[in-house]
């Protein structure tokens, strides 16, 4: 008798369970068909204030969903990235790769990169990653995911998506061949998708700051998108990513995307992929050390400069904008001899001369174009910025002119018989116009700023801040001068 009643306890026991459980999923799923409904009918728009109200909304809706996959996820406590180091470089070695001469170190300001433990020569071999270690799209596309991905467009698309659901995959297989590398990947990352909306308005004025709410925006639509897929679908590998497919999961594995993907031509195909202990480099300034090997079929990373026992040894990431490296590796470099600054420019619908405008622009490629650079340095007009000011401030008259040239491609360029060819009341209107526009963006960002920088976010948007200040200061008196030199009317 005592064995029965047990055995209906524990039977009454389950069923409320599973009731709570299938009543839990049915508030996840309703929560997540508001975020698809919220993040799928929203366009773009250059009005920053119904942008915010909108990303208030998602952050809502977010932080609900947050909390409900939270109250049913195992979570461990993280283990320090150090502490498996040892088995990680343990599973290179036995796998081919070479790194004599290197190990890992947490570096003040860095996290962890990699130290010289030996002195290395600029242009000496530093280390050696076979093409087995890294975990590449193509891997993804072989695997069990490949079911998945011959029924599902963005998959089919989208390398870097593709290769994060394969990554979520890994980290939930206690026997997946990348564990030792996955063990050591960060807990979380610097990336926006971390931002609290606190820390995201500090970014106001940046022009980051639009760019930031879009990627949020993106990066949780993506995520609605894919927790219907693997709750309707019927396929086995959906069953494993099930398991895994949190809000949280997801923003950490395409943070590891983001921050450490790279493009390798494999087989004369280009592959996004993960490099195993190569992509524990810090960015420097310098020129592309990298490259594939495809004799000896592996990775290969020769030294940047001259490295000496205990130094950081880095390597150079491209020439990328701070406001890239802020965005999508989530730091910013100072010294970044390549940044920029990108302009919201474009002809407004109520403009009379729109038309005109627009088939000129057409003309030099530039129709598409809704955002326009200006440069740190000596010359900090882009072509496109130069092509689009000098159209915007044409009249009638100018316009009828310059649209019966072919391909106006004075319009294009700061040469001074191309100067002269477009006139100096078309610069003069053109520098004056931008000169303003550089100027009131310049005003809105405070003096000074006193914001308390105590968590890395915070003093990464200082930094940025600071950086846009600049390259703005070095256009407003390119400007000046360039409007000086002009001749007098």
């Amino acid at each position: 008798m005592g064995r029965k009643s047990h055995s209906k306890q524990a039977s009454k026991k389950t069923g409320k369970d599973n009731k709570l459980i299938q009543n839990i999923r049915r508030e996840l799923s309703s929560r997540v068909d508001k975020l698809l409904k919220l993040t799928s009918v929203f366009q773009t728009t250059v009005n920053l204030t119904k942008s915010w109200e909108h990303h208030t909304e998602i952050e809502a809706v977010l932080s609900e969903i947050k909390n409900i996959e939270s109250s049913v996820s195992s979570n461990k406590a993280p283990k320090s990235r150090q502490s498996r180091k040892e088995n990680f470089f343990v599973w290179l070695t036995e796998n081919g790769a070479n790194y004599e001469g290197i190990d890992i170190k947490q570096f003040e300001g860095y996290d962890l990169g990699l130290v010289a433990t030996n002195e290395f020569k600029q242009g000496s071999l530093l280390l050696t990653v076979p093409r087995k270690l890294m975990m590449t799209e193509q891997d993804a596309r072989d695997s069990v995911l490949a079911d998945f991905i011959a029924v599902d467009p963005l998959l089919q698309n989208m390398a870097n998506i593709t290769l994060a659901l394969f990554l979520l995959l890994e980290k939930n297989n206690p026997e997946s061949f990348w564990k030792p590398y996955i063990d050591v990947l960060p807990d979380k990352y610097s990336t926006v998708l971390y931002f609290t909306p606190e820390e995201l308005l500090e970014l106001k004025p940046s022009p980051v700051f639009e760019s930031s709410l879009n990627l949020y925006r993106s990066i949780a639509r993506q995520y609605a998108y894919f927790y219907n897929k693997i709750h309707i679908l019927d396929l086995p590998v959906l069953k494993s990513l099930l398991e895994v497919f949190t809000f949280e999961n997801y923003r950490w594995a395409v943070s590891t995307v983001m921050t450490r993907q790279n493009n390798l031509e494999l087989a004369s195909t280009n592959t996004t992929a993960f490099i195993p202990l190569w992509d524990m480099c810090n960015h420097d300034h310098g020129v592309i050390t990298t490259d594939f090997n495809k004799e000896l079929n592996r990775g290969e990373c020769f030294a940047l400069r001259d490295f000496q026992p205990n130094e950081q040894i880095f390597i150079f990431y491209g020439a990328r904008s701070n406001a890239d490296l802020f965005l999508h590796n989530g730091f910013v470099y100072p010294k970044n001899q390549h940044d920029s600054l990108s302009l919201a420019l474009g002809v407004s619908s109520s403009d009379p001369l729109r038309e005109s405008k627009r088939t000129l622009l057409a003309k030099l490629g530039l129709a598409g174009f809704t955002h326009y650079n200006i440069y740190l340095g000596d010359s900090p007009i882009s072509a496109e910025l130069l092509a689009f000011i000098r159209i915007f401030k044409m009249n009638d008259e100018e316009l009828s002119k310059w649209s019966s040239h072919g391909l106006p491609g004075d319009l294009v360029s700061t040469e001074a018989s191309s100067a002269e060819a477009v006139g100096s009341a078309i610069d003069r209107r053109a520098y004056t116009y931008l000169l303003t526009r550089c100027g009131l963006l310049r005003a809105s960002y405070k003096k000074g700023d006193t914001t308390e920088s105590q968590t890395l976010h915070s003093k990464n948007i200082k930094l940025l801040k600071e950086c846009e200040v600049q390259i703005l200061d070095g256009a407003i008196k390119y400007l000046e001068d360039a409007i000086q030199k002009l001749p007098a009317m």
